[in-house]
């Protein structure tokens, strides 16, 4: 992809990307993984990972990542670009339209229509870094049509489970959780996978 091809699809993207970077990840998976593509699920599941773990946004960090492997410095400098300039045109004109027209049922609708699209893209991320985490195998790829069943990987279902209950019940931050499951996966998955 050339380097304006990056600055346009990433344009693309944040147009699309409503809700965060973690609604960017299944636009990333249809354009940049898969067979024959700039990532496979394995390297994207890493720089999903790693983007987690260095300051910033996922959908910053991933853009450069991606930027960077598809043209060099140049390359993440127009997907970092591309992924940030239309989200000032769009929080501009998101900021005066809910604060001149939030009371107007068009508006409304039109705000609870964006936070169903949000969700279902979260719940699409969540099935995407579950085929890249805790099923393993031929078919991590859930939408290939007549792939194998994967395998499980009891050190996903352990870590995974663990981290839900340090979120959810334990109420611990979202860094030390992170920080402990990389630390777990670190001792986990060498030894059971």
């Amino acid at each position: 992809m050339s380097v304006p091809g990056l600055f346009f699809t990433f344009c693309k993207f944040s147009l699309l990307c409503f809700g965060g970077g973690y609604m960017l990840i299944p636009l990333l998976t249809a354009e940049f993984v898969g067979e024959g593509r700039l990532l496979t699920p394995e390297r994207f599941g890493n720089l999903v990972s790693i983007s987690q773990l260095t300051p910033g946004p996922v959908g910053i960090n991933t853009a450069t990542f991606a930027g960077f492997l598809q043209g060099g410095a140049v390359g993440s400098l127009a997907a970092t670009l591309g992924l940030v300039f239309p989200t000032f045109i769009l929080a501009a004109a998101a900021v005066s339209l809910i604060r001149d027209g939030q009371d107007r049922p068009a508006v409304r609708a039109v705000l609870y229509g964006a936070r169903l699209a949000a969700a279902a893209l979260v719940v699409f991320a969540v099935v995407i870094f579950a085929g890249m985490s805790i099923f393993t195998g031929p078919a991590v790829d859930f939408f290939r049509p007549g792939a194998a069943a994967p395998g499980i990987s009891c050190g996903g279902v352990i870590i995974t489970s663990a981290a839900f209950v340090l979120t959810l019940k334990c109420r611990c931050r979202t860094t030390v959780v992170i920080l402990l499951s990389g630390l777990l996966g670190a001792i986990l998955i060498p030894l059971i996978g």
